[in-house]
């Protein structure tokens, strides 16, 4: 709750009380009226955001509270004028709510897929067609120096960075050591490059922790079926 004086189109004094338990259940109308000191001997101007509020002489009172809290405006000269686009307009600088400055958060294996673009003849003949024209016909094409296909990462040759990201997929927290058809699917969604769902079913197989506290998951060998018995000794 908060209290101004106004002389002279200045303010003169300034009030300010949190609203106990009792009075954060009044009314709109109900906590306007708690805003009362300095505001005898002198006219008055109550500047409010609440539209209805400027009608507030002409509203029916049904509470003990505002008529009891008119009683007393009664006696007092004041005028309501709707002032304020908003109940914190004081406290919102414009030149404060300019965006200043823009940051983006980059992998660290974008950098190192570009500088595999060096070594890979496979990348470096894209990068040739690409610049005249991308997409080209194989659903190839450039995005900010890297290559996609299919609007997917292209990683070419680079056996590291692959590892790396299905390391990514599966041996993190966030990949929780998923099956490969999972594993692969994460991957897939961002990424792509020739034998992908192999290396990837290699390297779930191959996972230290999966082996030891996963368990095979074959098809049933059936029934056990006895031997024949031998017709002679």
């Amino acid at each position: 709750m908060g209290a101004v004086l106004m002389q002279g189109g200045c303010p003169v004094a300034y009030l300010s009380k949190a609203f106990g338990s009792t009075h954060n259940k009044y009314s709109i109308y109900e906590k306007e009226f708690l805003a009362k000191q300095y505001l005898h001997y002198q006219e008055f101007l109550i500047k409010t955001d609440h539209k209805s509020l400027a009608y507030l002489l002409e509203q029916n009172l049904h509470s003990d509270l505002q008529r009891k809290a008119m009683a007393r405006l009664m006696g007092l000269k004041f005028k309501i004028r709707q002032g304020y686009v908003a109940a914190d307009a004081l406290s919102r600088v414009n030149h404060l709510m300019v965006l200043q400055a823009v940051s983006a958060v980059q992998p660290a294996w974008l950098q190192e897929v570009l500088n595999s673009y060096t070594t890979d003849s496979r990348a470096q003949e894209l990068l040739a067609q690409l610049a005249v024209h991308s997409p080209n016909a194989e659903g190839y094409s450039l995005d900010q120096g890297l290559i996609k296909y299919k609007g997917k990462f292209w990683l070419g040759n680079n056996s590291a960075i692959q590892t790396k990201v299905i390391t990514a997929f599966h041996s993190t927290p966030i990949g929780g050591h998923s099956g490969i058809n999972n594993t692969y699917y994460r991957v897939n969604k961002l990424f792509a490059w020739k034998g992908l769902k192999l290396q990837v079913e290699s390297f779930v197989k191959q996972c230290t922790i999966c082996q030891q506290a996963k368990h095979s998951q074959p098809h049933s060998a059936g029934l056990l079926q006895p031997l024949p018995i031998p017709s002679a000794a």
